[in-house]
């Protein structure tokens, strides 16, 4: 549990954060992530090639590599939130997050009772020697801010859920979209609203981090004040490497 109590205070803090996308269902390539040491990787449900049954043994070998696993969900749906965290997950990624009634639903669905209306299902949901009363603090909520009405309520979001909110997380080309200049991931539309949501976030002492490319992507938004910088996936760096490899080939 070493790691996610690390992540857990870097986020309090407001320090540099890594994670990466895996979306290659292999053992390999989580013992691979793993040597890395990131402080999490996603599991992306909504747009990548995950299901249960798929992800289930993956987030068994990440909880026995001690490797904090965020699953990004569909929707805002309870079981969709809850499922993965029966099976082992350590934090939800909300997309599209823009309402109050929202966060309600994501909070119910990640809390047991008092806090919230979780199920209990047993087996997979504890990590190594993490008591029940545990499971509150060591499941983490981040919420992903894609549009301008969400901008305008992350205000009230972080006022009423901040306790529960581990972290806000920019998704640069659904904002892109909805300001108007799609796929224009810096254009000034976009950059207006990722500085509102900045002055927003440090007002309130709440980490902030965005999607990124790749690395120089990571640099340039680390220095506009990002801390959690989820950079690219599996597939980009195997690409990246194994273009570079055949391009040397290629000259031999």
């Amino acid at each position: 549990m070493d790691k996610i109590v690390r992540l857990k205070n870097k986020l309090k803090n407001r320090e540099k954060i890594f994670g990466i996308t895996m979306s290659i269902a292999s053992h390999n390539v989580v013992s691979l992530l793993a040597s890395q040491d990131p402080d999490f990787i996603v599991l992306d449900f909504e747009h990548g090639p995950w299901n249960l049954e798929l992800v289930e043994p993956i987030l068994h070998l990440c909880r026995l590599k001690d490797l904090p696993t965020v699953v990004r969900v569909q929707d805002t749906v309870y079981h969709l939130i809850s499922k993965p965290i029966d099976y082992g997950a350590d934090a939800i990624m909300l997309p599209r997050t823009e309402s109050l009634q929202q966060l309600k639903t994501a909070v119910e669905a990640l809390r047991f009772h008092p806090y919230g209306k979780k199920g209990f299902a047993g087996g997979p949901i504890f990590r190594e020697n993490e008591t029940f009363e545990e499971i509150r603090n060591n499941r983490l909520l981040f919420i992903q801010i894609e549009s301008p009405k969400g901008v305008d309520n992350l205000p009230d979001m972080l006022d009423t859920y901040g306790d529960d909110i581990a972290g806000v997380i920019v998704g640069p080309y659904d904002l892109s979209i909805m300001v108007g200049t799609p796929l224009e991931l810096r254009s000034v539309a976009v950059m207006n609203q990722i500085a509102r949501i900045t002055e927003i976030c440090n007002s309130r002492d709440k980490s902030l981090g965005i999607y990124c490319n790749d690395e120089k992507d990571a640099e340039f938004w680390h220095s506009k004040g990002m801390n959690i910088l989820w950079v690219a996936s599996d597939m980009t760096y195997m690409e990246k490497g194994y273009s570079a490899a055949m391009h040397i080939v290629r000259r031999l």
